[in-house]
């Protein structure tokens, strides 16, 4: 019988008092890698996401390293167990589009009619991640839009499946949302 897999684990962390939260990031990443073992990361605002193949748990001698030049008060973080796209350090996650970062479990099962609505984002199962229409879209809605709280409800409502997402923007604010029905 098949080992059962856990499809990814997403976490966003953000400290009220301005202390470098990245330590902690480590911490439930490690906590999370049961769910993704083909490779993790993290973001933080305005530096691009760290991101590497393998288990957390094989860096953990980069660890001060990395939380000191990645230092921030916010943070998302990724381990990665594909279901889209192949496995790997460019489907690794977080991923950056713009000036936001996307982290993403599950499956969004009309990715390819939202790839249309952006224009110019070429999704194929093999070349591309749902996560990656999904950040595009987005982004595209918040421009159309303005402001993130809106474009985030109207991409809730386009987007078909199972999932969670955590965000994380070059002006130091965290986003989480989930599948209306509440199954990841």
């Amino acid at each position: 019988m098949p080992k059962v897999k856990e499809n990814c684990g997403v976490v966003g962390i953000y400290s009220l008092t301005g202390k470098n939260v990245v330590p902690m990031v480590f911490d439930a990443l490690r906590a999370l890698q049961h769910r993704g073992q083909e490779a993790w990361g993290f973001a933080v605002p305005n530096k691009p996401p760290f991101k590497k193949v393998g288990l957390v748990s094989h860096s953990s001698s980069e660890f001060k390293k990395i939380a000191q030049e990645y230092a921030s008060p916010c943070v998302i973080g990724h381990v990665r167990y594909s279901t889209m796209g192949t496995s790997t350090l460019a489907n690794a996650q977080p991923l950056k589009v713009k000036d936001l970062c996307v982290a993403h479990n599950g499956t969004i099962a009309n990715a390819q009619e939202l790839s249309n609505l952006v224009g110019g984002c070429s999704f194929t199962p093999q070349s591309a991640s749902d996560t990656l229409v999904a950040a595009e879209r987005l982004v595209s809605l918040i421009s159309e839009n303005g402001e993130m709280g809106k474009a985030l409800s109207i991409l809730k409502n386009e987007m078909v499946g199972s999932y969670c997402f955590t965000f994380i923007s070059d002006d130091n604010s965290v986003y989480a949302a989930r599948d209306p029905k509440g199954f990841r």
